[in-house]
């Protein structure tokens, strides 16, 4: 299994510079089954909103984004849902190094809970991952944000373009 945070699911559906070199890595871990938990549900909302408040993106974009994301995660993600003992997990995430924000933590916290290796973008979470002995899927630097093996998802997020 494979836990896809949302510095990925972000980067793929708000069409970050990499997105489709990061699709192409995701590609082959499909077959192994990704997942999501209900905060990335919460964490891309957030960014959605972050975006378009800051100008990068309209109300229109951040939308049209949030629904392919939507359909993309009922068509072909499982979601694992937060459980209580993930906070406690997280805090102790955050604790050791290297530092994380809680709701990297929270994310890291439940893929270590269900087994899952993590595919993440973030170089902090990868590093924290890697200190807590998690694997992780996408760990080669790509300008700054980083990538490794990997979910192209079906054409639906590409129709647009």
């Amino acid at each position: 299994m494979i836990y896809l945070d949302t510095s990925v699911l972000g980067a793929v559906f708000f069409r970050e510079p990499g997105a489709a070199l990061l699709l192409d890595r995701l590609e082959p871990l499909r077959r192994e089954g990704l997942l999501v938990s209900a905060w990335t549900l919460t964490e891309m909302a957030s960014v959605g909103g972050i975006k378009q408040r800051t100008g990068a993106i309209d109300a229109a974009t951040r939308q049209q984004a949030l629904a392919h994301f939507q359909r993309f995660v009922s068509a072909e993600l499982r979601t694992v849902e937060v459980e209580p003992a993930d906070f406690r997990h997280a805090a102790v995430f955050i604790e050791a190094p290297p530092p994380l924000r809680a709701g990297d933590a929270l994310h890291l916290a439940i893929a270590h809970r269900i087994g899952a290796r993590l595919a993440s973008i973030d170089r902090r979470l990868n590093e924290a991952a890697a200190y807590h002995r998690i694997i992780c899927e996408l760990d080669q630097p790509l300008g700054d944000k980083q990538f490794s093996s990997s979910v192209k998802p079906k054409k639906s997020i590409r129709e647009d373009e």
